[in-house]
């Protein structure tokens, strides 16, 4: 027994080095904004069916490549005839045959087909960058949300420590007899006030992780934290080349083009049926049966072939094929019209970006000018505090518009980000 037991702690480090150490190390895992997005591409479902839909165009298109070659099918058949018929043909016999069939002009029909299958595969892609560009947006925007809710953490716990130190200097002038003791209830209510929002922080990061863990695909759902913050000076210095190039860049527009000529080839395809077809079909047959299944000789085995050349020329249809070429002629119409109205869409939308993310930019100024403000007023009532000019209360004031200046600026920092993001996504340039 004492043998087993050493044996088991002579292996405890590599159990601890196999099993426990892997799980700390997942424990610490920093994730950056760019190993999230390639997170996101890599594992996002909606991605992943984007480029299913990819293959099921490729493949249909495959089907419309070889259109015009020939076709080669075979075929067997067994019979057997009672009577009276087995008096006049053979009794039982086995029929083999093999034909092949070349169209040889079906009035543009295979060019056509060949050209709307390579369109559904282009529209395809487009699809999957207009998924990705959505997807990226939203591991952005949930990358930042993640910066937001642990800097809020930071503040609430920088404003509990500041509240304590208040509290501390309240009690000891309460004692002193100095101070009224309302100041220092109204400090331990601040305090009760900040605790909810340290638990309401952590809740907020708790679900702005798993927010961002079901983007990325990450099986560890909260076991990470991300490497930026927002005390790290922000570039806002805003590029408007992206916006002469955004109708061109977006992908709803070539998804839109890509339609537009799709059913221009459909309405060609109509008028191809008002075109005659030539097709040449070469088959042979081969029979075993009972004696008289050849007819010439009377012999138990015959083989042959023959050939056909045939020609369809459409005649009269009451005007159904015109009229289908009529409706189609809507369609396009109808086509044109919707990209001409996301083209403007798209032309408001990156305007509006750009406008928004302007005024991110002027809130950060302001918001960085009144937490300068916010500290130097907090610091000169803590300085006539302790000279007894201002009361407890006074000191709560400026604390409170200190807390409330350094969460304005930091909701101004994430929402610049996330207005920046947007402006990429609306530019058709976030996946740069």
């Amino acid at each position: 027994m004492k043998f087993k037991i050493k044996k088991i702690l002579a292996y405890m480090p590599l159990l601890f080095i196999g099993f426990v150490l892997p799980q700390i190390t997942r424990a610490q895992q920093v994730l950056t904004l760019e190993r999230c997005r390639q997170m996101a591409l890599e594992r996002n479902n909606n991605i992943k069916a984007a480029m299913e839909d990819i293959n099921a165009a490729r493949a249909q298109k495959a089907q419309q490549d070889v259109g015009g070659r020939p076709s080669v099918d075979g075929s067997i058949t067994g019979f057997y005839f009672g009577k009276p018929l087995n008096t006049i043909i053979p009794e039982y016999g086995l029929s083999s045959g093999l034909g092949i069939t070349q169209p040889i002009y079906t009035g543009g029909k295979v060019r056509l087909g060949k050209e709307i299958a390579a369109n559904g595969v282009e529209i395809q892609q487009e699809q999957k960058v207009l998924v990705t560009t959505e997807v990226l947006f939203t591991t952005e925007r949930a990358y930042w949300l993640v910066v937001s809710a642990m800097e809020r953490i930071k503040l609430a716990l920088q404003t509990k420590k500041q509240l304590a130190a208040l509290y501390t200097d309240l009690n000891n002038h309460f004692t002193a007899g100095t101070t009224y003791k309302n100041d220092v209830l109204q400090a331990q209510v601040q305090q009760n006030a900040n605790e909810l929002d340290i638990s309401r922080a952590e809740d907020n990061l708790t679900m702005a992780k798993l927010y961002l863990a079901q983007v990325t695909g990450l099986t560890d759902s909260t076991g990470f934290t991300v490497a930026d913050f927002l005390d790290a000076p922000i570039n806002t210095v805003i590029d408007n080349s992206p916006m002469q190039k955004a109708p061109t860049n977006r992908s709803e527009i070539k998804i839109l083009q890509t339609s537009v000529s799709t059913e221009e080839l459909q309405q060609k395809m109509l008028a191809a049926d008002l075109r005659p077809g030539v097709s040449l079909a070469l088959n042979g047959i081969t029979a075993f049966g009972k004696s008289g299944i050849n007819p010439t000789n009377k012999d138990n085995f015959m083989a042959s072939y023959y050939s056909m050349l045939n020609i369809n020329i459409p005649v009269f249809d009451w005007g159904r094929k015109r009229k289908k070429i009529q409706e189609q002629q809507f369609k396009v119409s109808s086509q044109r019209y919707q990209l001409k109205e996301r083209e403007e869409q798209v032309t408001l939308e990156v305007q509006q970006a750009f406008l928004q993310l302007g005024q991110s930019v002027k809130r950060i100024g302001l918001s960085d000018l009144s937490l300068s403000q916010a500290e130097e007023n907090l610091k000169l009532s803590n300085d006539r505090f302790k000279a007894g000019t201002i009361v407890g209360k006074d000191v709560l004031e400026a604390l409170t518009i200190w807390q409330q200046a350094k969460s304005n600026l930091l909701e101004a920092k994430v929402q610049y980000k996330i207005d920046a993001a947007a402006y990429q996504k609306a530019t058709g340039s976030i996946e740069r």
